[in-house]
Parts: C-alpha cells; structure tokens; sequence
C-alpha cells in the first residue's frame, strides 16, 4: 500500500486514542473513591500512568528517531488497548476494593508504559511542516485533545449510566482497538530514510542537554507549569463537583454552630454532639478560639461524620421536613456516596442558618458532560483559532498571556456561586491551557536541532508527565486538606509563571522563519 505522511491521519490516530483517555480520566477520582481511596492514594493513582510516561517517553522518542514514528505509534497503541481491558476488570463486581484498586493501579501503570503516542505524534509532525507552520502543525495534537475530551466523558458517562462500572473501560478498549486497525492500515512512515541522528545520550544526559539548549531550557520549565496546574484542575474537579463533603467557606456562623453542637439541647444537636470527637469537642466550647480554627474543627469533624452509615434515625429526625431528595434517599438503598449526600442534607436542613447549602453536586454523567464542556472550549481554540493567534500575536505572547489566563480561571471555579459562572470558569481554564500548548511546543520545535525532534520532544513530553505526576499527587493531597487550596496554589504559580515569561520570552522579531537548527549539531 502507497501511504503518504498527512497531518489529518495522525490527527485521527491521536484522536481516536484520546477518546479512549478521555473516556476515564474524568472518573478516575471517583472510582477511587469508590473503591475506598482517599487524599493521597487518588493522586497516586492518576499519577501512575504519569509516573511510567515520564520514565518511558524519551526512550520511545529516541527509539522513534532511529526505527522511525510509525511502529513506535503502533506498539502505544495496542498497549492502550491492554490497558483499557485492565481498567474495565477493575470494576468487576466479585472484587474485593483491595484487589479492584490493584487492578486499576496496574492498569495505569501499563498504560503509561506504552504511552508514547503524544510525544512521538509531535515528533512526526515535526517531519512533515516546516518552521514557520510548526505551530499550527502542533495545534493538530491540541485540537485531538479537545475533541477526544468532547466525545470521550460523554462516551464514558453514557457508558457508566448503561453498563455500570465495567462500561467505560470496555468502551475504551474498543475504540482503541478500532485505531490501532486504523493507524496500522493508513498510518504512513514520517521519518525520511538516511535522516541524521545525533548519537544517544543517557537519559539524564539528554535532559541536562536539552535544559541547557538556549530557549528551549525555559520553555520545558514553562510546559511543566502550565501541565502541572491544568493537572490538579482536572484531577480535583470531578471531588469538588461531586463530592458531597463541606467546604471551610460553607460554614456560614461557624461560632454559633459550634454552640448549638456544644450547648443545644434538640434531638438533633444531642445526636450530633455524641458523635463529635472530645477533643472536637472541646475546642468547639472555648469562646476564646479563633473563628479559623472553629472552621478547622467543624471542618474535620463533620466531613468524617459524613460517612456515618448510622447517622439518620426516624425518630431523630421526625421534627424536621427533609427535601424532596433527601426523602428519596432515606426510601432507597443507598451506598457510600449517596449515604454520604444524605447525611449532608439531613445536616442542612437541621442547621438551616448555619451551614450554606451545597452549590453543585454532580454524579459521574454530568461530570462527564462538563468535561467535555471544555473539551469544546478547548478544540475550538486549538482548532480554528490557533494559526491565526499565532500569526497575529507570535509564540512569546500568546504562552505568558495563556498562563495568566489559567491563573485567573483557576480563581474562579472554586467560588463560583452560579451554574453560568461555572462554566465561564470551565471555559477560560480549558481556552487557556488548550491555547497554552501548541505555541510552547512549536517553538520547542523550532529551536531544537532538525535531528533531535524526538529525543528533546520526548523529554518536553517527560517535562509534562512530571506535571502530571506531581500535579495530582498535590492536588489530592491538599484537596483533602482544604478543597481551595490546589485551585489557589495552581492560580499562584500560573500568574507568576506569565510575568516572568512576559520578561524572558524571546520578542516576535527573534523567532527564525527557517530552522536556524537543521544543520547536524557540533
């Protein structure tokens, strides 16, 4: 067969393998949950696959500058199939959540092992434009991240709403399938035979190298910011939108909850107070705390009495008119979440001055629906948008303003008080970070020797897995701790970031037209 080497063709295999991707990432957090993890151990499971990209992605780059971008793209692709299968076993319904966290762990793992198609997609794009079109080129990528976060969650969602648990992973395992028909039958060879290789550094060596390559050091550093924040934006929203716990800022007179907790004589107070720790306790009844520190309390004590299983009691709650939902979850069967949601509920309407009620409380098919909201807002920019900002603004600009961006939109979410300011915030996070990428990895691309493409796009690659990795391992650490606090440290380091790219960034005027870098390196 005559194949010829398209961006529409890696577009598709990129595409497809990130409907897969798409189609669990948004509810890894709460099968993790589900499964009985918590904090740290959620983060430790998003970040498995980030863990082994990070080890893996300059070997397969490097591996795809000598034996050539298409069988490297096969191999992640049928491992991405594996890796599904894996997934979809872990919610088998005979398995103990020990054995079934194992199995999503593992799955995770292998997935990242075989992740290569991002980094090596890049370098095959890299083969086939040139300098002054990279940009756009790399949009492609961005833009099947977009789309595939479109389909993907609505497909994951629909998916877990009709076949349960083991739906997504099975779905996902399909559609990789599929691409991997795809991609080994139309799929052609990027690399020219007889190209240059520069000789294979060790892997600390070609960081260290590619860290010290003028530019191109600065904006890995930048890449690994804007991943590392867009990482604990996604692998917190789907516990922040869906978790029924409180928040600090909804304890709306925490001095005057303490009292009725402490002091009040009603049923309920009564039942509350015999379930709050002594030193709980005691804290809650010193009127000289201070007010953060009765939030701190309230915070910690209430959340854990949350996953109480005998916290409702007829007789109890006999004076109070529970709402419509809450009379529907104390006639039904209800497992961890919704006992949870129930407890809350019974909590604010007993405390009705008190405590805010809760803004947003999703299940997994709207949490996949907002997810692919952004996949939306992002491949709109990335699609459409992308060659003309960067003919308009240049690289430089459109990086420092996209991480400013970010920061702001992560400064939002959190304290967004309606379902349009929400969104607002959903759309800014996704438009920026999706706007973010493409410029920083086409001037990576144009400032990296024609014969390293792979090697310093796999370490740029590596740079974001590291962002992954740390991303949610932080995120869910500190979510645990204060569910702001990932949105305002990520809002923190993203501003930041974009002032001082604003000030190093090269101007406009110094971005070469034609690779000044093709020549082989002496």
């Amino acid at each position: 067969m005559n194949r010829k080497p398209s961006l529409l063709v890696i577009f598709l295999t990129v595409f497809i393998d990130l409907i897969g991707f798409g189609i669990v990432l948004p509810l890894l957090p709460r099968y993790a949950d589900k499964f009985g993890a918590e904090g740290v151990m959620i983060g430790l499971i998003i970040a498995s696959f980030s863990v082994m990209q990070f080890f893996f992605a300059p070997y397969w780059g490097r591996l795809s500058d000598r034996i050539g971008r298409r069988p490297v793209l096969l191999l992640s692709t049928a491992g991405a199939v594996v890796s599904y299968a894996m997934f979809a076993l872990a919610a088998w319904p005979g398995l103990s959540p020990g054995t079934a966290l194992t199995i999503l762990l593992a799955s995770r793992v292998f997935a990242g092992i075989c992740g290569a198609n991002i980094s090596v997609a890049s370098a095959y794009i890299a083969d086939v434009t040139t300098p002054d079109k990279r940009s756009r080129g790399m949009g492609f990528i961005g833009m099947a991240f977009g789309l595939g976060f479109i389909l993907g969650p609505v497909i994951g969602a629909l998916s877990a709403s009709y076949f349960g648990l083991q739906g997504p992973g099975w779905v996902a395992t399909g559609i990789c399938a599929a691409n991997f028909i795809l991609a080994f039958t139309i799929l052609a060879e990027s690399r020219k035979p007889g190209a240059a290789l520069t000789p294979p550094r060790p892997k600390l060596a070609q960081w260290a190298h590619s860290l010290k390559t003028p530019r191109v050091g600065f904006l890995i550093v930048l890449y690994f910011v804007a991943t590392f924040c867009f990482a604990c934006f996604e692998s917190t929203l789907p516990l922040l939108l869906g978790s029924p716990n409180f928040h600090p800022d909804e304890f709306a007179r925490p001095a005057a909850l303490a009292q009725k907790i402490v002091s009040g004589t009603d049923p309920v107070s009564v039942h509350v107070r015999a379930q709050i720790s002594p030193a709980g306790l005691k804290l809650l009844a010193d009127p000289a705390a201070a007010e953060l520190s009765v939030k701190r309390v309230l915070f910690d004590e209430l959340n854990a009495l949350l996953k109480s299983t005998n916290f409702y009691d007829a007789a109890i709650w006999s004076n109070l008119k529970p709402d419509s939902e809450a009379a529907r979850l104390v006639a039904e069967k209800r497992t961890g979440d919704t006992n949870r949601r129930l407890n809350r509920l019974l909590l604010e309407a007993a405390y009705p001055v008190e405590l805010k009620l809760q803004k947003f409380y999703y299940d997994e098919r709207h949490i996949g629906y907002l997810f692919a909201f952004c996949g939306i807002m992002s491949a709109f920019v990335q699609g459409g948008m992308i060659g003309k900002l960067v003919k308009r603004f240049g690289e430089p600009t459109l990086i420092w303003g996209s991480l400013i961006a970010v920061g702001l939109s992560l400064l939002i979410i959190p304290y967004a008080a309606t379902l349009t300011a929400l969104l607002f915030g959903l759309a800014l996070v996704a438009m920026s970070s999706g706007l973010n990428r493409a410029p920083t990895m086409g001037l990576i691309s144009i400032f990296t020797p024609a014969a390293e493409q792979g090697a310093v796009l796999g370490v740029t690659q590596s740079a974001g897995t590291l962002g992954r990795i740390f991303g949610p391992l932080f995120a869910t650490s500190a979510y645990a701790l204060f569910p702001h606090a990932p949105y305002l440290a990520g809002a923190a380091l993203c501003v930041l970031a974009g002032l001082i790219a604003m000030k190093q960034l090269p101007p406009r005027s110094a971005i070469p037209v034609s690779s000044p870098a093709s020549a082989p390196e002496k």
